[in-house]
């Protein structure tokens, strides 16, 4: 009789010691959850940074080629930067409210491709 109310007391003991670690697994899964979306909204912010420094030097009227290599970005990183730091206006290449041609001006070897924005 005594050996069988150990064996439950040890039973009770593992499964509460169970629930534990599944309530342990499940709150540290949630706290992943919150500092990943936090390290996402902060990359986030950081991005538009970067694309604001890009279009700072678009204004200055140096082109992708320059800015590329400025920054050890590709030309291709640096237009995926402009385009995401202006709102879509229109088709053409130029964004009417800052004055920013997004072809780069400076690649004449290739016919003049425009992004759109």
């Amino acid at each position: 009789m005594a050996r069988e109310q150990r064996l439950l007391a040890w039973g009770e003991e593992f499964f509460l010691a169970q629930g534990e670690s599944e309530q342990i697994m499940e709150s540290a899964e949630q706290r992943i959850a919150e500092i990943r979306a936090k390290a996402e909204q902060e990359a986030a912010r950081a991005s538009a940074s970067q694309a604001r420094v890009v279009a700072a030097m678009k204004e200055e009227r140096i082109g992708l080629t320059e800015i590329a290599q400025r920054l050890e970005l590709s030309v291709s990183e640096v237009r995926a930067l402009l385009k995401g730091s202006l709102a879509p206006r229109s088709s053409d290449a130029t964004d009417d409210s800052t004055g920013i041609d997004v072809a780069d001006e400076s690649d004449q070897t290739a016919p003049q491709a425009s992004v759109s924005v």
